[in-house]
Parts: structure tokens; C-alpha cells; sequence
């Protein structure tokens, strides 16, 4: 269900000029990650995050926006949760649901916030179509 979120979020930012980079490399970073679990391993999406990542976060920094910091934080705290998982993972103390649903919180909101330029300008054409 939340697949269709991300995959709304992601068109709508692809519509818009500013963010178009940023939301493929979104959506390349969904796929790639899907892929990476089922056909090589659970440990594959923290590499394919340290790489897509490092390319965000440096698109993320030229643009000088609040919803591009919102994305640039999306992929650091990724790796961070990353990293807490697995460093517990050994001592059996990490919380896969809550490690899942914190991966899940950051993509739905790197992806919210790559979409907000382009929500804003539909709803301006609306607003100036309609009134």
C-alpha cells in the first residue's frame, strides 16, 4: 500500500524541473533496494544506500531549498539506522519491525518532500485556472 504512496510522490516530483534529479534517483534507489533484498541479501540495501546516498546528498546540497535538506537528512539518518541495526544485529538486540518501519518513515519522507515544489505549482495553476 505504501508502494503507491512513493510511486505518487515520486511522479509528482518527476513533473516538476527542480526536483526531477533528485526523484529518480528516489526511484532508482526503491528499485535497486527491492531487488538487492530478494535476489542477493538482507545486508545488500545498506551498500546500494552508501552509494545512491552519497550522490543525494551531494544534489541535494546544490539546491538551496528547505525540502532539499529535508532529502539530504532522508539519506545520513538512512545510514545512521542502517548502521544501528547492524552493529546490534550480532548481539541480537536489534528490532527488525522498528528498523524496517524507520527505513520506511525516511524514504516516505525524503519522498513527501522531494514532491512539495511540484504539489505547490499544481495547486498554483489550479488556484489561478479557477479563480
Amino acid at each position: 500500500m505504501i508502494e503507491w504512496l512513493w510511486a505518487g510522490l515520486l511522479i509528482l516530483a518527476a513533473s516538476h524541473r527542480a526536483t526531477r534529479a533528485l526523484s529518480l534517483l528516489l526511484a532508482l534507489k526503491w528499485a535497486a533496494n527491492y531487488a538487492a533484498f530478494r535476489l542477493i541479501a538482507e545486508t545488500a540495501p545498506p551498500l546500494i544506500d552508501i552509494a545512491l546516498g552519497t550522490v543525494g546528498v551531494i544534489w541535494a546540497s546544490r539546491q538551496r531549498a528547505g525540502w532539499s535538506d529535508v532529502v539530504a537528512a532522508g539519506f545520513i539518518l538512512t545510514l545512521l539506522a542502517h548502521a544501528w541495526y547492524w552493529l546490534q544485529y550480532g548481539a541480537g538486540g536489534a528490532s527488525a519491525l522498528v528498523y524496517y518501519w524507520l527505513i520506511v518513515g525516511l524514504f516516505t519522507a525524503q519522498a513527501a518532500a522531494v514532491a512539495w515544489p511540484g504539489a505547490l505549482a499544481y495547486a498554483r495553476a489550479l488556484r489561478r485556472r479557477w479563480a
